[in-house]
């Protein structure tokens, strides 16, 4: 098929750890090979050195000398915070569909299409104020190279690339560029997960990595800013609460105040008539129907966390997620009535390459460049239809230790007819070894799945119905790592 012309400039932005990180020419964050060295005490020196001593949200480079260099290439998770299936999908989708010239930013040939590395240990405020710098440069010089006079940018942000993008799309004003953004599973308020990987790590395995992890900035800028933490029947924001073990209160308050700004900045914009009839439109691609941390309880000393939302929410909808981010907290404040977003039943880590995803954004993206009509871009409203689709729920820890059972459990939801049992495909992503293909066993109104012996290492897994068709559920895919 003829590719398509893209008049707009095109940038991709990763999640947290999703972009290389060197020091003195030399890989120091790469893949989840760091997160094996951490649990066997190798390569602990490495890490130490991703450490952040202190972070000045006005300074862009900081002293320790650590530069990002390029997207993560392969898939990479940090057990109980973050995983991620990488991006080439996402890129593909551009350069297989379109007409774009690709270019790093180093490189001063006129292009317009970016892919957007950064320093995701440190406060979003920088990195947004670096995005600044790349599309105030980059878009004159594509426009004048092009012809196209009116192009503009288009954001394609993964979990915290979103937020980023908020920041420098509202309180740097970089609104008037930009024609949209789409956000994949972004946590506009908020991840329970963050305070969680904070306040209590993760299996008491990751020493030297949590410790790390707990210096970032941009972690406590994850952390939820809605009401979710009971201390004694009464629900608190994690930033106005005492007493959270690891947590930095000051911390969370400043993280909270990033969040403020984003949302005064939005409220202020609404005034505004060009605003309100030009600017950029945000399409959030929400995850569902996954189990998502919702709430949690400070007792004694102790966060404890659960599914349960806060009592205050009286919706059971807004009770999923994509198991990372919950279904509440990826949609802007602001857009909570707009119905501009895309639901899947996909898992947090391959939201950015689910199929059904890629080709919704690629007809968005070709409307884009035939109508200068921004309302094309405006999703339908949620359909009954849509909204009672059949789906698989699927739920798994993010780390295996080799002596334990791998354990998957899944759901079948809203089902019309019977698509046959759940077949999981798993497959290493080294590429050394054979692809399994094994069955659940139904138990209980759940199906699980058991295995035994898996050889230590990072492994893809997708979920399906033995039975294809329009009526079956379309499968789930995540990543899970067994260490040895």
């Amino acid at each position: 098929m003829a590719k398509e012309r893209m008049r707009d400039l095109v940038v991709l932005l990763p999640g947290v750890m999703g972009s290389v990180l060197q020091k003195d020419g030399k890989d120091i964050w790469t893949t989840g090979r760091a997160t094996r060295a951490a649990l066997t005490g190798l390569g602990s020196s490495s890490l130490q050195q991703l450490k952040l001593e202190e972070d000045d949200p006005d300074v862009d480079d900081l002293e320790d000398g650590i530069q990002a260099n390029s997207l993560i290439t392969v898939p990479h998770l940090i057990a109980g915070l973050t995983k991620i299936d990488d991006y080439s999908a996402l890129s593909r989708l551009i350069t297989d569909n379109f007409n774009v010239i690709k270019a790093n930013a180093d490189d001063d040939r006129p292009a317009n299409f970016f892919e957007f590395p950064y320093d995701w240990r440190r406060d979003c405020r920088v990195n947004a104020r670096l995005l600044k710098k790349l599309i105030d440069r980059r878009l004159p010089q594509w426009r004048e190279y092009s012809g196209a006079k009116d192009a503009k940018v288009i954001l394609l942000a993964h979990s915290m690339g979103g937020l980023i993008s908020r920041y420098y799309l509202e309180v740097l004003e970089g609104w008037r560029d930009c024609r949209t953004l789409v956000s994949f599973g972004t946590p506009y308020r908020g991840a329970v997960d963050a305070v969680n990987y904070l306040a209590n790590g993760y299996k008491q395995l990751f020493v030297e990595l949590t410790e790390v992890v707990r210096s970032f900035t941009s972690i406590y800028q994850l952390l939820p800013i809605y009401e979710m933490v009971n201390v004694a029947g009464k629900y608190q924001r994690v930033a106005e609460t005492d007493g959270i073990p690891n947590v930095v209160k000051e911390r969370a308050e400043q993280a909270l105040a990033f969040h403020r700004e984003i949302e005064t900045a939005v409220n202020e914009h609404r005034k505004d008539e060009q605003y309100r009839e030009s600017g950029y439109k945000t399409i959030p691609v929400v995850g569902t129907r996954q189990d998502t941390l919702q709430s949690a309880e400070l007792s004694d000393g102790k966060l404890t966390v659960n599914q349960e939302l806060p009592a205050w929410i009286d919706d059971p909808l807004l009770g999923e997620g994509d198991g990372t981010v919950p279904r509440l907290s990826a949609i802007p404040i602001e857009l909570s009535d707009e119905y501009r977003e895309t639901f899947i039943a996909e898992r947090h880590s391959s939201l950015q390459k689910s199929l059904p995803v890629l080709n919704d954004l690629r007809d968005r993206l070709k409307q884009m460049q035939i109508s200068s009509n921004l309302k094309a871009i405006r999703g339908p409203e949620p359909s009954k239809e849509a909204a009672e689709r059949a789906a698989i729920s699927l739920n798994l820890d993010d780390l295996y230790v080799a002596s334990e059972p791998v354990e998957l459990r899944a759901k079948r939801l809203n089902l019309s007819a019977d698509p046959g049992v759940l077949i999981a495909n798993i497959t290493p992503v080294s590429g050394d070894g054979k692809l399994l293909k094994l069955e659940f066993q139904e138990q209980e109104q759940q199906w699980v799945l058991a295995l035994n012996n898996l050889a230590p290492g990072l492994y893809r897994l997708e979920v399906r119905t033995r039975k294809a068709g329009p009526s079956a559920p379309t499968p789930v895919h995540d990543l899970f790592e067994v260490v040895g």
